[in-house]
């Protein structure tokens, strides 16, 4: 058996709704994402509390709809220029905070990259031209992005044939059809459809304006 990795003696390193994220022991190139204990989710509207009470199972099924939109995207063909606008992902792993999936580092100068909405509107033109890429990229490859939320959205570089790659922005979490009736899974058109009205609650939340004739993004006037 695998030796369990240990976690619980350190702090993660950011955390979300669902899932704390800490530094992997042995990789500094690598994360591990543990999920949360249910009593200790936060931030979730009631509906989504009383369904992950009652329908527990729902937890593990993004989990697993997260891995199948990666394997999807990585096992199709689009050659060798294939740029991967969300985090890579490197399988699973036993720890003492349960079980944890390994992924990318997005970093920037040995510390976790800035988000989307820790720019908060003050993105200058070069961030922009690489979160504008990314969404390019999204509808590119047909990604299944279920919650596109501005702290999902990272800026840094990442570890690319075991050097430090260019900086970029990456969808580090919120891929894959997580919706109860898989719509966005139906055909490229329902998909593009739910990337629209994504990027459009984006621009609302961050305050930057979306141009659905080109599909990017702009700041505001």
């Amino acid at each position: 058996m695998a030796q369990q990795l240990q976690l619980a003696a350190t702090d993660p390193l950011t955390e979300g709704t669902q899932r704390w994220v800490y530094a992997h022991p042995h990789d500094p190139k690598k994360l591990i994402k543990v999920l949360r204990p249910l009593a200790l989710t936060k931030g979730r509207s009631k509906l989504a509390t009383m369904t992950e009470k009652y329908i527990p199972t729902i937890r593990r099924r993004w989990a697993r709809k997260e891995y199948q939109e990666y394997l999807r995207l990585m096992l199709g063909r689009w050659g060798d220029d294939l740029h991967p606008p969300i985090s890579h992902m490197y399988g699973f792993v036993q720890t003492d905070k349960g079980l944890g999936c390994v992924t990318d580092a997005v970093l920037d100068q040995g510390s976790l990259g800035p988000t989307l909405k820790d720019k908060a509107g003050a993105l200058d033109p070069s961030d922009l031209a690489l979160f504008n890429d990314t969404i390019r990229r999204l509808y590119l490859y047909d990604i299944r992005a279920g919650d596109m939320t501005a702290r999902n959205f990272v800026f840094g570089q990442r570890a690319v044939s075991g050097t430090q790659g260019p900086r970029e922005c990456v969808l580090v979490d919120g891929f894959g059809d997580i919706h109860t009736i898989p719509i966005r899974s139906a055909g490229r058109w329902f998909n593009r459809f739910g990337l629209d009205d994504s990027c459009k609650r984006l621009a609302r939340k961050t305050g930057l304006r979306w141009h659905p004739d080109t599909r990017q993004f702009s700041q505001p006037n």
